[in-house]
């Protein structure tokens, strides 16, 4: 074989030796840039599900009396996750009992529970389960003292002061 040939088989293998490794690092630092896209994407999804829930409130067709009377039932067996306040509104408890603090507003057509505040803890709201949970309760509360709960007026949350590096508390919208 003359050196021609073995120059024609050299320079490929060669170029895989030199190119390879900055291939590698471009295709690699395009992927990891990819996945940060795509991971701030489904948080921000993920975000925004979160806050429209916290978001949904509840008309107990009712006076507020006999609200406090529906909601303090939907909370007596689950001390451990609802908390009546001593300023008359409710809490419920990630890991403090103000991490999430709702209140009855009187409304047109009855009382309104809604979500007053809530704190975030590793950069996202975790009562989103409990609070979904507790309007379950309180339709199921109302229904059994033949009082009608029907969707009120959503709330909206801007975030507030952060409270660490990472959390902070959000509060409803101007």
């Amino acid at each position: 074989m003359d050196a021609a040939a073995y120059l024609l088989l050299g320079l490929p293998i060669l170029a895989l030796i030199i190119g390879g490794p900055i291939l590698k690092s471009r295709l690699g630092r395009g992927a990891s840039e990819a996945g940060a896209r795509a991971g701030k994407k489904f948080a921000s999804d993920q975000l925004d599900a979160a806050l429209t829930e916290l978001g949904t409130t509840v008309v107990i067709q009712a006076t507020e009396p006999r609200a406090r009377e529906i909601v303090a039932s939907a909370m007596a067996t689950k001390e451990r996750e609802y908390v009546i306040r001593d300023d008359g509104a409710y809490g419920i408890r990630f890991v403090e009992p103000d991490d999430t603090v709702a209140r009855l507003v009187p409304v047109a057509d009855g009382t309104r529970l809604q979500i007053e505040t809530f704190r975030e803890y590793f950069g996202f709201p975790q009562t989103v389960q409990l609070w979904a949970d507790l309007r379950s309760r309180i339709a199921a509360a109302a229904e059994v003292r033949e009082v009608a709960v029907v969707p009120g007026e959503p709330v909206r949350y801007v975030r507030g002061e952060p409270l660490d590096d990472r959390n902070a508390r959000w509060v409803h919208e101007a």
